[in-house]
């Protein structure tokens, strides 16, 4: 629906007109259009001369006057609105701590029916719950030898997304710093004040690196009032090849189940255990049961501004009638 900010404004259009009425040229005008001495003056009008400079004159005046209108126009600030829509307001804020450290190279988890290694089945799984969060806050910490703000909170989740994608293995160190991220995420998800502040912790080892210990993450934590789920990533059993045949061994038995199920338990989380694809999407799907998607809506209505149209089409008229007029 188009409106004018303004409307008022219309009100100094006869301005021009009133001006061009009431008052009179200037004496040096008239003594100047007086001293214009033409001898073959008949020979021209004739020719049809004096027809044509009326006709010039009389359309350098119409893109005048056009051009007044529009700048007439334009003063009144013309607005499109556009259909009321419905402005999502977030309920919470989830930062993601994400082990990008060696042994997250392991491939112990089957994705589409083809082996992959530990940290591309989470990007893939986590990726989906990302996009299922949408209106919420969302933020990544990734965590090796030591802990980076990968993506900061926001909205932005097709960003979050692009990312999450281009984490790779080690690019944070080999080792784990679990402390160090829990702090990080911490700060991160109450960076924006919200009823709701959670921290997905996922890692597949032991802290054994990092400035920060685990229990002084946890206090940070526990005084900022953000829940922290915990994820323990990798299977049981694999089977492998050696010398002697296939063997089975346990690839999770560097993971510290212990200190994950206590930062859980201490800051009102639950702690999950995912040693497969599949068990990894239930345990996201049972985060998201346990923490909905809950969003008010603010109807808004978009607006545009219109106004340099007719400002634009003033300029070109103008400069049409000055080059008319040379």
């Amino acid at each position: 629906m188009l409106t004018f900010l303004w409307p008022w404004f219309a009100l100094v259009l006869p301005l021009a007109w009133g001006v061009r009425r009431l008052l009179k040229p200037a004496p040096h005008a008239q003594q100047a259009m007086g001293a214009i001495r033409v001898p073959f003056w008949d020979r021209l009008n004739q020719s049809g001369f004096q027809k044509q400079v009326f006709k010039k004159d009389t359309f350098s005046k119409f893109l005048t006057i056009m051009a007044w209108v529009c700048l007439v126009l334009a003063s009144m600030r013309p607005i499109w609105w556009g259909e009321p829509v419905a402005n999502q307001q977030s309920s919470h804020n989830i930062m993601l701590a994400l082990d990008v450290s060696g042994s997250m190279q392991e491939q112990d988890f089957d994705l589409n029916n083809r082996p992959v290694t530990r940290l591309q089945m989470l990007k893939a799984i986590s990726d989906q719950f990302i996009k299922s969060r949408q209106g919420d806050h969302l933020g990544l910490v990734i965590f090796g030898s030591e802990a980076y703000t990968y993506a900061p909170l926001s909205p932005d989740i097709a960003t979050l997304r692009e990312l999450l994608g281009e984490v790779g293995i080690g690019i944070a160190g080999t080792q784990t710093a679990i402390g160090e991220a829990l702090a990080l995420a911490v700060q991160g998800v109450a960076s924006v004040p919200t009823d709701s502040q959670i921290v997905i912790l996922m890692s597949d080892g032991a802290s054994n690196a990092g400035r920060v210990s685990v229990d002084e993450a946890v206090k940070l934590a526990v005084g900022q009032g953000i829940k922290v789920y915990t994820i323990g990533i990798g299977s049981d059993a694999q089977m492998i090849q050696d010398f002697f045949g296939l063997i089975q061994i346990n690839p999770s038995q560097n993971l510290d189940e212990e200190t994950l199920k206590g930062i859980a338990q201490k800051t009102g989380g639950r702690y999950f255990r995912a040693k497969s694809t599949q068990e990894l999407a239930d345990i996201y799907n049972m985060i998201n049961q346990l923490e909905p998607v809950e969003r008010e809506s603010e109807w808004i209505r978009p607006r545009k501004e219109l106004f340099y149209i007719p400002l634009m089409v003033a300029m070109l008229l103008l400069m049409l009638a000055q080059r008319r007029m040379k």
